[in-house]
């Protein structure tokens, strides 16, 4: 017997109807084998009791069966899973209707014997007791069964779900990696190696593995949600010293951190996009370059980074602050933070353009990377 709890809310297609049927009929006899050996035994224990009690046990055995395959072909089909928290049908829905189409089924099969295989099967308190054991019996086997279908098609079906969310957090943690590396910065960088290779081999070799050193940060931070704010700076003076190849004495960066603040955490690769912004659209846009100015203060129980540059601002027409992929990334990490946090932007033309981050101190410890054989 064929239970597809999985394919609830679509009727079964035709050639699954009828292997199911086909299986009901050959397989129904070999199921009532053992229930005719055991009620043999109460029947008297002979060849003829034996042989009642298969015979009764065949008409238990195809009533429930084909019940049961009415019930998923019929009915089952005509339900709506996706009236339901989930688009499932609940269990105990299903469970209901499988053990009762089991329960009436029963109870049919003891009426059909009562008036062919065996009169006055219902008669006697002897003969209901067995009459009820059938159907307690064999309503119990097949409920357990349906139980067991139904649990094993919900384990294959969380099975799948959590495949799904690891392709998907794969997927998320490379979206996360091209987002703070912009493919712009590589290919200058790239290219910025090229012409150092025979200029200057030594700081081609360490531009290279700074450059390596970032893809591994923001790799290894990806997985994880929080950083401390000591190796955030880290990862963004390592990407400063990458710009700092192209750039030369063009690009000047200020840090003025409180060290008390060091051992803060906050969200995982949330300053490098500001402090790349910052170098794109304000020190690459000066003929002499620019500063970049990275701060970070205490501000009554929270912590404020502002990230400033001195460059061109935003000019009246612009696209609206804010938009691009790079802020939007820093929103949603802000959302990980937990209240209160802000995120503020100041530009003006000529007059460079600071974003201001408010983040609650976190009580947890810092998650500092460890570096991998």
């Amino acid at each position: 017997m064929k239970l597809r709890t999985s394919t609830l809310g679509t009727r079964p297609p035709t050639r699954h109807r009828g292997r199911a049927l086909v299986r009901i009929v050959w397989q129904q006899p070999l199921w009532a084998l053992p229930f005719a050996i055991f009620f043999g035994i109460l029947f008297g224990n002979n060849g003829r009791s034996y042989l009642r009690s298969y015979q009764i046990a065949l008409v238990f055995a195809y009533s429930i069966g084909l019940g049961l395959w009415a019930l998923e072909t019929w009915v089952m089909p005509h339900l709506s899973p996706a009236r339901y928290q989930g688009g499932r049908t609940p269990l105990w829905i299903q469970a209901g209707l499988y053990g009762g189409t089991a329960v009436a089924s029963a109870l049919l099969a003891a009426v059909i014997v009562n008036a062919s295989v065996l009169p006055g099967f219902l008669e006697t308190p002897r003969d209901l007791l067995i009459s009820l054991m059938y159907s307690l019996t064999f309503t119990t086997l097949f409920t357990g069964i349906i139980y067991a279908r139904i649990f094993y098609a919900q384990a294959i079906a969380r099975a799948e779900a959590v495949q799904r969310m690891r392709a998907d957090l794969a997927s998320a943690e490379l979206r996360a990696l091209r987002a703070q590396v912009h493919p712009h910065f590589l290919f200058n960088t790239l290219n910025t190696i090229a012409a150092l290779v025979r200029s200057d081999p030594e700081a081609a070799e360490d531009t290279t593995t700074r450059l390596a050193d970032l893809f591994r940060y923001t790799l290894r931070a990806s997985e994880r949600e929080a950083s401390s704010l000591a190796d955030e700076l880290s990862f963004v003076r390592n990407y400063l010293e990458i710009e700092r190849a192209r750039f030369g004495e063009r690009l000047r960066v200020v840090e003025q951190v409180d060290p008390a603040l060091l051992e803060t955490t906050l969200p995982s690769l949330l300053l490098q996009p500001l402090v790349e912004n910052a170098v794109r659209h304000g020190v690459a846009q000066l003929a002499d370059g620019g500063t970049v100015t990275i701060t970070a203060r205490l501000d009554g129980e929270c912590m404020r980074i502002t990230i400033a540059d001195d460059g061109p601002g935003i000019r009246p027409g612009a696209a609206p602050l804010g938009e691009g992929f790079g802020l939007h990334s820093v929103r949603e990490r802000m959302l990980t933070a937990g209240p209160p946090h802000a995120i503020e932007i100041e530009s003006a033309p000529d007059r460079g353009t600071r974003i201001h981050l408010t983040l609650p101190i976190a009580s947890a410890p810092a998650v500092h990377p460890q570096p991998k054989g």
